[in-house]
């Protein structure tokens, strides 16, 4: 069910961009009456383009990451702001999209647009909700990408183009902006704190060390400087006498402004965790218990309680151990029924990839995975554009490619030193049949901008756990028994999640007790059981949808299958759920019972 706009995006952009634009012009958002005033009156696939992309013009790390500031006639020179009157406006504005959206009669509009408008709504109405516990979300914790000034170090040194010497001009005035963006973030969890709301004192432990050393690291080895002298060297246009400068300019901005500002934030950190609490649960805070509930339905777009997620966690955890406990025996595994003890024997027989050898060893799965879902017709096609794997200390995720396709996705790899027996599984989940998957395919779409580019979390990490079950039914693991312990452990891991979160935000656990249960749970060390607390803590429900919508996924394919018979087609089961562009867990449903309709009566 693919939707034509009706109008393309040159028109679409010219709606709103101001009169007299230059080309590649500073940032500058719309103000509320702008956006007001841009998306009032238009025909419905108009205003649904015009609104998301006044959205995303909020926030220029997104227009970077999207690779579309050329649409908007602007330079990749801005950093997100945690200013208070900012975010302000921004929900003002976001309030009235959704205001603007609710005045068109659905009855009026085709079946496709009519679906546009469903998910538009969930989406805009989603965020509406969420603005009433905006001050329930963690800005300064451990995680890289997801605490606010772990995501402005991505943008930097992740998603900032290097392609003409302009990119590196830009970078320059990102890096000039940096003290700003932190002392925003400074001021914004000040406010929080006055209300009682802080990140958890063990987050804050966790994360001082990575913000000190971005406030001391000797200048050379800084890495918004390394970012710039390795990324900058590899633009030919540039010279090196240019790049010196420029380089030279890089020096005197980090030593000014961004190392100071760093050594401000790690100041306010030690601050905040004098008076921070060392209980870890969402619920201790006022109005805790309501955010957790709206974080739950955020992650999963479901209505499931806390309660219920917990249970199925609880079930799910049952089942997987005891699949484990009967494929280790098959291998000759004799020792305790534990998965301690397991997991420590499978370790021991499995082999470590250490840096390029781990690159390899991923691009080869990759390869591998491609050729098998083609092969088997699990899959139609793949997306247009590549996926590459890239080493980074500390990898394991996926990074989506620009819209436009000009820079492939990456998944970056961990090169300090992985177990080979979980690699398989996580090249799967994370780059083919996985996220690189489902996202490019989204991309490449004929739909609204807003269809193809956000993510429920639910359906997209359901569609990439089920992928890692996909390829293990497809043979992927059938010479590779190991691998499939690998692929049943991280099963277990997201089972185990759904108990821990829960656990922790809804039944109080303490840290400890939440530790001790995923590291029994799992067979791991303490030390990576932290960890994974750790991620929890900070962003309370999102670990709970990879599960949640895995089950989905499986329930729906199994009814299409019993209802369909002979007449079920696996490729065109995962054409209805990956051709349709990102949609909540129920729009899911919904498609599939339309498929079986069609489908039925065709036979």
């Amino acid at each position: 069910m693919r939707c034509c706009l009706g109008v393309s995006v040159a028109l679409v952009l010219v709606l709103f961009l101001p009169l007299g634009a230059m080309a590649a012009a500073e940032w500058s958002p719309h103000s509320l009456s702008e956006v007001d005033a841009a998306i009032t009156g238009l025909e419905f696939d108009a205003f649904i383009e015009a609104s998301f992309r006044e959205y995303i013009l909020r926030s220029p790390e997104w227009v970077t990451s999207l690779g579309i500031a050329d649409d908007y006639e602007i330079r990749n020179d801005a950093l997100d702001t945690y200013d208070q009157d900012y975010l302000q406006e921004t929900a003002a504005i976001e309030r009235l999209i959704l205001e603007r959206l609710r005045e068109f009669d659905p009855s009026t509009l085709t079946d496709e647009q009519r679906t546009t408008y469903e998910v538009a709504d969930w989406y805009w109405d989603d965020i509406v909700r969420g603005q009433a516990f905006a001050d329930h979300k963690y800005l300064v914790h451990y995680m890289d990408i997801r605490s606010a000034h772990g995501l402005m170090e991505y943008s930097i040194n992740r998603r900032h183009p290097f392609n003409v010497e302009d990119d590196v001009i830009d970078y320059l005035a990102r890096l000039e902006k940096v003290a700003g963006v932190l002392d925003s973030i400074i001021a914004e969890t000040n406010r929080r704190a006055a209300l009682g709301i802080y990140t958890p004192r063990p987050a804050l432990e966790w994360a001082i060390g990575a913000i000190r050393s971005m406030g001391r690291d000797y200048i050379l080895g800084h890495a918004f400087y390394e970012t710039l002298k390795t990324k900058g060297a590899e633009i030919e246009s540039l010279s090196a006498d240019a790049l010196a400068g420029y380089l030279e300019q890089a020096r005197d901005i980090i030593n000014s402004s961004v190392k100071p500002a760093y050594r401000r934030l790690e100041e306010a950190v030690l601050s905040w965790i004098a008076d921070a609490p060392s209980d870890i649960s969402m619920s201790q805070f006022s109005g805790g218990q309501e955010a957790y509930a709206y974080f739950l339905r955020h992650h999963t777009s479901t209505d499931m309680t806390a309660d219920q997620i917990h249970g199925v966690g609880q079930q799910e955890v049952a089942r997987i151990q005891q699949a484990i406990l009967t494929e280790a025996a098959g291998l000759g595994y004799d020792g305790p029924d534990d998965m301690t003890s397991v997991y420590e024997w499978v370790g021991a027989q499995s082999g470590v990839v250490f840096g390029d050898e781990a690159v390899a060893y991923a691009s080869s799965l990759i390869e591998g995975a491609a050729s098998l879902v083609l092969s088997s017709g699990a899959l139609r096609r793949l997306p247009q554009t590549d996926v590459v794997a890239d080493g980074v200390p500390n990898g394991g995720y996926y990074s989506r490619a620009p819209l436009d396709g000009s820079t492939p996705g990456t998944y970056f790899v961990s090169t300090g030193g992985a177990s080979t027996f979980v690699q398989p599984t996580i090249a799967y989940h994370e780059a083919i049949p996985g996220h690189h998957v489902q996202i490019a395919l989204a991309q490449e779409l004929d739909m609204p901008l807003l269809r193809r580019n956000v993510g429920f979390t639910g359906y997209l990490e359901g569609w990439a756990l089920y992928s890692e079950q996909l390829m293990y039914e497809l043979g992927a693991y059938d010479d590779d028994p190991l691998g499939n312990l690998g692929r049943l452990q991280y099963e277990l891991l997201r089972a185990a999640r759904l108990v821990t979160d829960t656990g922790i935000h809804e039944y109080g656990w303490s840290r400890e007790e939440a530790i001790d249960y995923v590291s029994r749970t799992m067979g791991v060390p303490q030390s990576t059981a932290e960890y994974r607390v750790m991620r929890y803590t900070v962003i309370p429900g999102q670990a709970t949808a990879y599960k949640v919508g895995m089950i989905e996924l499986l329930r729906l394919r199994e009814l299409a299958q019993e209802t369909l018979g002979d007449a079920f087609d696996l490729a065109t089961f995962h054409d209805i759920i990956l051709d349709n562009g990102a949609v909540p867990l129920p729009f899911v449903a919904g498609l599939v019972d339309a498929w079986i309709v069609s489908a039925g009566e065709g036979s």
